[in-house]
């Protein structure tokens, strides 16, 4: 399993940059006011979380089974 959990951190640390480089892009925009902004990149530190909390998951479950060996 911990395979799975070493693949997807690797995804996960890509997904991350991408999300980074399009929040930048969001960010250094000078045609968007910050409302515009914040709206644009919320959904982006949401999926962050979401991707960092699934990797806490997966080795979460990792050490438990490791615990039960």
């Amino acid at each position: 399993m911990m395979d799975v959990t070493r693949r997807y951190e690797e995804c996960m640390r890509e997904l991350l940059k991408l999300l980074e480089e399009e929040f930048m892009r969001i960010i250094a925009d000078p045609k968007l006011d910050k409302k515009q902004k914040n709206l644009r990149t919320k959904p982006l530190v949401t999926k962050k979380q979401i991707l960092l909390n699934t990797l806490e998951s997966l080795q979460l479950v990792d050490r438990s089974s490791d615990g039960e060996k």
